[in-house]
């Protein structure tokens, strides 16, 4: 068995994906954006409140065709060898509440992580007129593969803070939060057949882990100063854990000059951590740089 590194770079256009205002509505209330106070944020959670425009919760596009469609080009490994290992997303510019994106996919890098692998693959969310709107890259842990080399230069961004956090935010997840967050498009079973979660060692089906990164994200635009007056621009972690619905999410919140640092935790335990996120236009100030550079 082996990763296709011949393929590293090369794109796969996928077909288009449309969305309109009730998908976005069901995004938002799946990510706990009604809880506690129903009455809180509704620019995302309703479309027809008096003089509040309808808008799109920033870490929508991963539901929007970012898991890359299909995954043969990338190797000949069993797809129990495959492990959700972190997730990164930018925005180009604010969704509208109905659309239509054409994601464009590759692998964008291959390293090793002791014993395992890592397969990052991107996927490039174009609007009908081919202007970029998101790009959503995956860490996929490949359990068992090595002979990559190291990780690439310049990767990352996280450093460990040396104070107490700013804020720790509270969020606590329904016994139904898998089985609404599913209505997203991810039908795997994992998260709602208990069969199918004790065939993978678990006691009961667990979590998306898109949908902790959403509600992470939902407890930063709402706790961080920077980032809700410039809205969320960028936004990346790793996996840490799994949790499983009912448990309680503890967002832990570092500000910085461009956003914030966080690490969520369920009972004590680490589940989402390396957490980086970029206001706005400092992500948008970010992603021209880095097309100057490159011409």
């Amino acid at each position: 068995m082996a990763i296709f590194t011949e393929n590293i770079g090369k794109v796969s256009v996928g077909e288009p994906v449309t969305w309109d205002r009730d998908a976005a509505l069901l995004y938002a209330l799946s990510i706990g954006a009604g809880r506690p106070d129903a009455t809180e944020g509704i620019e995302y959670t309703t479309e027809n409140s008096f003089g509040v425009r309808q808008k799109v919760f920033p870490t929508f596009p991963v539901v929007l065709g970012g898991s890359g469609g299909s995954m043969d080009h990338l190797g000949d490994f069993k797809l129990h060898q495959i492990l959700h290992g972190g997730q990164s997303l930018v925005l180009h510019r604010e969704l509208a509440p109905k659309g239509t994106v054409t994601p464009r996919s590759y692998m964008s890098a291959v390293y090793d992580q002791g014993k395992n692998a890592i397969i990052e693959l991107t996927t490039e969310l174009v609007d009908p007129e081919g202007e970029l709107v998101a790009t959503t890259v995956i860490s996929m842990i490949i359990r068992g593969e090595t002979g990559y080399g190291p990780r690439p230069d310049g990767a990352g961004g996280w450093s460990d803070p040396a104070t107490e956090p700013d804020a720790v935010i509270e969020q606590a997840t329904s016994v139904d939060q898998a089985l609404l967050y599913r209505l997203n498009g991810d039908r795997n079973p994992l998260h709602s057949d208990p069969v199918m979660a004790s065939k993978v060692g678990f006691p009961r089906p667990v979590l998306h882990g898109l949908c902790t990164y959403g509600m992470a994200a939902l407890a930063l635009v709402r706790n961080s100063q920077l980032l809700a007056e410039r809205g969320l621009g960028a936004i990346n972690a790793r996996f840490a854990a799994p949790v499983f619905p009912g448990q309680v999410l503890e967002t832990r919140i570092w500000n910085t000059a461009d956003g914030a640092l966080f690490q969520v935790l369920a009972d004590g335990k680490i589940v989402l951590d390396r957490g980086v996120a970029t206001a706005a236009a400092v992500a948008e100030d970010a992603a021209e740089l880095q097309d100057a550079a490159a011409k």
